[in-house]
């Protein structure tokens, strides 16, 4: 099996920088020249990402012939979008997250399932069926354990430790790097894969990059919500070896399918263990 790829993905790589200096800013600036830097909240790391990848995408865009739309609120999924000429739209959601450790695992979010995923147009841009695919520009970063904090003069930049370094990223099909639990225990939010290194995710390592992109999202429209009584989640399932058993009971057959696909995965994933993907 080969890393999954396409001409969206490879496009946005064009023009993506792979120099560190490129990605690297070291505060906001007054009118004054008096350079604030921004500590090592993520939110605010999250977001100068964000206006980083704005003109790669928007390069991306003008030379697959498409025109490049931004949210223009942070609860409104996706942060960006190609809208092609027939109007159809392609969503690159911004992930970013930081490494505790070099041997630490890491993953994101996959965004709500409770929201457009099930209802069509909460929390997005226009409706969820007006979207082709679904793509997560994922930014891993490693914070910098003694950052300039302050303000200083625009003289002192040069002197100035950037609250980040060592910045890695990749694109993909949301779906293919999704896993089978939330991201957190408390939320209603999809959960991606988790790794060491950024290879399975580059790759598409996923469950669903086996399943496929349909039982992706039947199994994510269905899953049971945070806030849903013991006996809702008890008829329901949280995990794909629960969902097949779960399908079973409406279509045996279109079980077995997904049993035999979900083997395929697991078996994959067990070789990809050995060739030390962690």
């Amino acid at each position: 099996m080969k890393p999954h790829t396409d001409n969206i993905i490879e496009t946005i790589y064009k023009y993506l920088s792979t120099e560190q200096q490129d990605w690297i800013l070291s505060g906001f600036i007054d009118p004054d020249k008096n350079i604030y830097t921004f500590g090592s909240d993520s939110k605010i790391i999250g977001r100068l990402f964000e206006v980083l990848v704005t003109k790669p995408l928007l390069n991306a865009a003008r030379e697959l012939g498409y025109e490049l739309g931004e949210s223009e609120k942070q609860t409104v999924y996706p942060d960006f979008y190609f809208k092609k000429p027939n109007g159809r739209k392609i969503a690159i959601d911004i992930k970013t997250t930081y490494k505790k450790s070099a041997q630490s695992k890491f993953g994101f979010t996959g965004g709500s399932f409770t929201s457009f995923m099930r209802n069509g147009t909460k929390n997005i841009y226009g409706h969820y069926n007006d979207y082709d695919a679904h793509y997560i520009l994922g930014i891993v970063y490693e914070r910098e354990e003694s950052p300039t904090t302050g303000i200083l003069s625009l003289e002192d930049l040069n002197s100035i430790r950037p609250a980040y370094k060592n910045i890695e990223f990749f694109i993909q099909e949301k779906f293919r790097i999704c896993g089978e639990t939330k991201g957190s225990g408390n939320t209603d939010n999809i959960g991606t894969i988790l790794s060491t290194t950024l290879s399975p995710f580059i790759f598409g390592a996923g469950p669903f990059n086996f399943l496929g992109e349909e039982v992706f999202h039947d199994y994510w429209t269905h899953f049971p919500k945070y806030k849903d009584s013991k006996e809702i989640k008890d008829s329901l399932f949280n995990s794909i070896d629960s969902y097949i058993n779960w399908v079973a009971k409406k279509d045996d057959k279109k079980a077995k399918e997904i049993r035999l696909k979900y083997n395929e995965y697991l078996s994959f994933y067990e070789s990809m263990e050995n060739n030390n993907w962690k």
